[in-house]
């Protein structure tokens, strides 16, 4: 019976050594930064947003922010520091509501009082959104590296998949002379897809045309505000010293083709510009627009779907920012909205098609 229980704590020992060993590797390595940032003798692969966004923000060196969805994972962060003179971080959340973006923005701005410029993406889809409305299934998110218990860590450091495919991936990458994955190429889709009007016409459903319009409601615009002053405007307004350069993501003519055959082109048209006079009150809000570029829309080669642009659109955003090309005012919104609002619900559609 001595015998027994000599070998069963040998055991228990042996065990917990080795989940002991297989923690510090994998904490030591930690190839989703949630204890730090990326060790300079090993090149790290970044490749998975919402397991890497919120270690990057924690504890990367940077002072500008690129976010948003795969609207904004086109992006190269080299062009934004050339033409701002800022060094800067991406982290991209695709499919991303904008209270999940956001979220990440406040952890950003509490761990790095140094942020001096925000380049946000604004999805119109989303505008119209329940301010706690993430968009992900909450059961299979990755929770433990988003709080600051350490005992759910374990789900980190000791996780078979984290260790195989994701520690061991950082020793590879090392091993095979490549460099830590940048910010340019981090997220980057472009050259997974094909563009243009076949692209396009191949994954759009065109619905039947409805025959009235819809109209927008007084609960629309409560929730609007809502949305807009829990995951944009508090934070602007929290944090005077950061310039929150915005956009509304300019999205294709196929677009405002689902809004004419479904009957909310006017309701959308209302909603993005209250959502643009609601914006415009900060001074640390720099709203921009590109929906009047309408050659730019029309284009279907700059389209690999009816909303995704390519990354030379992501490039003339960012210079048209540094240029305050195509920026709302409260003297000039009124008169956008009136010029867009004029050419979507005149356009012949049935011509696309």
């Amino acid at each position: 019976m001595e015998e027994n229980k000599k070998w069963g704590i040998s055991l228990l020992a042996l065990v917990s050594i080795c989940l002991i060993g297989v923690g510090a590797i994998v904490a030591g390595i930690d190839p989703f930064f949630h204890y730090h940032k990326p060790l300079k003798f090993l090149s790290y692969p970044l490749n998975n947003e919402r397991y890497q966004n919120d270690g990057i923000v924690k504890h990367f060196d940077y002072d500008a922010v690129i976010t948003g969805t795969s609207m904004t994972m086109n992006f190269k962060a080299s062009e934004l520091d050339e033409l701002f003179g800022v060094h800067s971080v991406k982290v991209p959340f695709p499919g991303a509501m904008y209270k999940e973006i956001n979220d990440n923005l406040e952890k950003a701005v509490e761990a790095n009082p140094g942020i001096r410029l925000v380049v946000r993406g604004l999805d119109k889809l989303w505008l119209l959104e329940d301010p706690e409305e993430t968009g992900y299934d909450k059961d299979s998110y990755p929770a433990y590296l988003y709080d600051d218990f350490l005992y759910n860590d374990v789900y980190y450091v000791l996780n078979k998949e984290v260790l195989l495919n994701n520690t061991k991936g950082v020793l590879g990458y090392t091993r095979s002379g490549q460099k830590t994955t940048d910010f340019d190429a981090y997220g980057n889709w472009m050259y997974a897809f094909s563009f243009g009007k076949d692209a396009v016409d191949a994954v759009y459903h065109r619905v039947d045309k409805v025959s009235e319009e819809q109209d927008v409601t007084d609960s629309d615009f409560q929730m609007l505000r809502d949305n807009l002053t829990q995951n944009v405007t508090d934070l602007a307004e929290a944090h005077p010293e950061i310039d929150f350069y915005l956009f509304f993501t300019p999205y294709s003519i196929y677009y405002w083709d689902n809004l004419n055959q479904t009957g909310t082109l006017k309701k959308q048209l209302a909603i993005e510009e209250e959502a643009a006079q609601i914006l415009l009150e900060y001074d640390n809000i720099y709203l921009f627009a590109f929906s009047d570029l309408f050659e730019m829309i029309c284009d279907l080669d700059n389209y690999k779907d009816e909303l995704h642009y390519s990354e030379e659109i992501n490039s003339r955003i960012l210079q048209w920012m540094s240029q305050k090309e195509h920026l709302l005012t409260k003297e000039n919104y009124r008169e956008y909205y009136d010029r867009i609002s004029e050419f979507y619900t005149a356009f012949d559609y049935e011509e696309l098609f």
